[in-house]
């Protein structure tokens, strides 16, 4: 399936690239010798967090920034910058907005998860440029597809228990809330809920060879 063909079947519906990466609160570019790095998590310490990530943050969407530009040919007025507010920036581009965002880890409140983002996209077939290959390659490992109708669990796991195809790993709870498929072959898994359908990919991947993969996974389970 090309990704022409794939942006005319999923426009309706949201599709999001994104990787979330842990890192320590002390490797924030704010942080400085007289700051304590968080006991416990609450609302003080997640500002805190969002506040000395902003440095790491510029950083992270100046060199999209100049990427888009040198790579895709944008101009300045084609993009968008929203500057780092709350541990969140922002690039709106013509065919998708690229975000990243720094939240405090709540599990472990010495660490913040980073979470990089494609979505709102306007253009899949952009996806295929080689520019996007040079900027993104690597950068992302997941694919969330948002199909606007809930999903029918246990009539999936179901179908794949009745089959039994070659391949496949599957597990779910017992409530069939979620459903988690490890394909050989894929190198990744699907782990599917009511309202979303998400692909992770290991090793280094384009985000065309990443929304590729996801479209020869779905045409062959859905």
């Amino acid at each position: 399936m090309s990704l022409t063909t794939a942006s005319e079947e999923f426009f309706s519906s949201e599709v999001t690239l994104k990787r979330i990466q842990r890192g320590k609160v002390r490797a924030l570019k704010g942080f400085r010798k007289s700051h304590q790095v968080p006991a416990e998590y609450n609302d003080w310490a997640a500002a805190f967090a969002a506040k000395i990530a902003a440095d790491d943050l510029t950083e992270d969407i100046e060199q999209r920034f100049t990427d888009f530009r040198r790579q895709l040919g944008w101009r300045r007025v084609d993009l968008q910058v929203s500057d780092p507010d709350g541990g969140v920036a922002a690039i709106r581009t013509p065919a998708f907005e690229y975000r990243v965002q720094v939240e405090l880890a709540e599990d472990d409140p010495s660490e913040v998860e980073w979470t990089w983002m494609l979505h709102e996209f306007t253009n899949f077939g952009l996806l295929s440029d080689s520019g996007m290959d040079r900027i993104f390659s690597g950068t992302f490992d997941t694919v969330e597809f948002f199909p606007g109708e809930p999903l029918q669990l246990e009539g999936f796991i179901d179908r794949i228990e009745e089959q039994g195809p070659a391949g496949i790993i599957l597990d779910y709870d017992h409530h069939a809330t979620w459903c988690r498929l490890q394909i050989q072959g894929l190198g990744g898994e699907l782990l599917l809920t009511s309202d979303s359908i998400a692909m992770t990919l290991h090793g280094t991947i384009t985000p065309g060879a990443l929304i590729s993969a996801f479209m020869t996974t779905h045409q062959r389970f859905f």
